[in-house]
């Protein structure tokens, strides 16, 4: 209840403080009073201005630029917190357990801060500690973000958007990266598929140390990717003085992408939150990742279905891409139709049908997609919004993205924006397509077979059927027809 109360005090003051603002009676740039509201809110708050920051459509550039400090710099909490949490978890303090331990933080981020830690041989750790009372912090921010939600669903639909969808997903991934035992987990497994020869570095962890709240991992020497872009803004840093430091900023996406698809496709495990400051660059050239809260695995079912839809992507050719697209994501829709259709009606006549349903929707695809490329090159706009005005368009055909595959698209849709910021000419597609140059499709391993649809309730599915040719008389008459003149041909199907 205090953080609620909290948390409307600093709406309140803000909002007071935005009207001052507006009259001119308070001076300060809008961009880091924005920034400022996130700070003080805390939280997953941060979180979200995180977001923000990675959103050039949301924002403006230049608020977009100035929210980059939360990615790994918010105003980190007292040391003698720190050794509280070190005697709770560890039963004692950081000076007994390391020979040496930094009392300032090197980075401080919206769930926990890093200290610069030396072990007994002189290994030098980076130490990861969670905020104190978070948990208790984001119970409080979770109702907000349900109250938000439930507006943003009654009163600003948006094609693509399920607010309540949305504030499920932000819940969970909050709570996959406020636990530290399940991050060392992650990492560990990822560390697992690393061969040499591949130009990234992971950070060992080190279980002896780590608990849900502390985690003790290796320090990786390098440039981190927020410090980088903010000296470049701020001309404290040229590119050519980071060519001279062994860092070529034009390598990074490409090697970013790669690596997430390799991930991805061969070890069916990868980082799914590769925002700034999760990224270190080496002299060396290679690249650090950090941070392993949020991780993806692939779409288990269809998997080659979603292999050639990447593909396809990177061959520029939405067409054949769509048709694969919708191979994966239409379960539901199949499962409906299956099962409303009689056992005795030949597969060949169901699967005609789903043909029909898949070209329609490719169409549509296409044509969104070809409608969003310009902006895309342009940075106007980026992965993510391309993909919600294509689950806008999936909407009709009662089509729902497998969660693997969600978190996959923003995956690319975060490095997409970052990718753009350090290379302004680089090409999303043109990565996808040299990778698939590189590993054909018959060396990519297929670990999972499609999984056959299940029949459910034959009545269940023709007042599913129903309900969605109500649904398509108001929205696309065009289908509907197409729809009930290809089922009228089967009498004892009613609709």
């Amino acid at each position: 209840m205090i953080r609620f109360i909290y948390l409307w005090t600093v709406l309140f003051k803000f909002g007071f403080l935005l009207l001052l603002l507006r009259l001119g009676i308070y001076k300060q740039s809008e961009k880091t009073f924005l920034k400022q509201f996130f700070e003080e809110a805390g939280g997953s708050f941060i979180k979200f201005g995180q977001l923000l920051a990675l959103r050039v459509d949301v924002l403006p550039k230049a608020y977009a630029m100035a929210m980059f400090d939360l990615l790994d710099h918010v105003r980190p909490f007292p040391y003698d917190d720190v050794k509280e949490i070190f005697i709770e978890d560890l039963g004692t303090t950081p000076e007994k357990i390391f020979k040496d331990f930094q009392k300032e933080p090197f980075a401080s981020g919206a769930f926990g801060q890093v200290h610069a830690a030396k072990l007994e041989d002189d290994t030098i750790v980076a130490v990861k500690i969670l905020r104190p009372g978070l948990h208790d912090k984001l119970q409080a921010d979770f109702l907000m973000v349900d109250i938000a939600s439930s507006i943003g669903q009654t009163f600003f639909k948006i094609s693509g958007l399920n607010w309540k969808g949305f504030a499920k997903e932000f819940k969970k991934w909050t709570l996959q990266e406020i636990d530290y035992h399940k991050e060392a987990e992650n990492s560990e497994r990822l560390l697992k598929t690393l061969e040499a020869d591949r130009q990234i570095i992971i950070p060992k962890i080190y279980s002896r140390y780590s608990t849900k709240r502390i985690l003790v991992q290796e320090y990786i020497d390098g440039f981190p990717l927020t410090r980088v872009l903010r000296g470049l803004k701020e001309g404290k840093i040229t590119r050519e003085e980071l060519l001279d430091l062994g860092v070529d900023l034009k390598d990074i996406p490409h090697i970013l992408t790669y690596e997430i698809l390799h991930q991805y496709f061969f070890d069916g495990f990868f980082h799914a939150d590769l925002h700034p400051g999760n990224i270190i660059l080496l002299q060396n050239g290679k690249v650090g990742l950090v941070d392993f809260g949020i991780m993806g695995e692939w779409v288990a079912n269809n998997q080659m279905s979603f292999l050639r839809f990447a593909k396809s992507v990177g061959d520029f050719n939405f067409k054949q891409a769509t048709e694969y697209f919708a191979d994966v994501v239409s379960g539901d829709l199949k499962q409906m139709i299956q099962s409303a259709f009689p056992a005795s009606i030949e597969q060949k006549q169901v699967d005609e049908f789903i043909r029909i349903l898949t070209t329609d929707f490719s169409d549509v695809v296409e044509q969104t997609a070809r409608s969003s490329s310009k902006d895309l090159k342009a940075m106007k706009t980026d992965w993510t919004v391309m993909f919600m005005r294509i689950i806008g368009a999936a909407e009709i055909y009662r089509i729902k993205l497998p969660q693997d595959m969600t978190i996959f698209l923003k995956a690319f849709s975060t490095l997409g924006f970052v990718a753009k910021e350090m290379d302004p000419d680089y090409s999303l597609t043109e990565d996808f397509k040299r990778f698939f140059e590189l590993h054909p499709e018959d060396t990519i391993p297929n670990n999972y077979e499609a999984k056959p649809y299940r029949r459910i309730s034959r009545d269940k599915a023709i007042q599913q059927l129903n309900d969605w040719m109500a649904y398509l008389i108001e929205v696309r008459p065009d289908i509907y027809k197409l729809v009930h003149s290809y089922i009228a041909r089967y009498s004892n199907i009613d609709t």
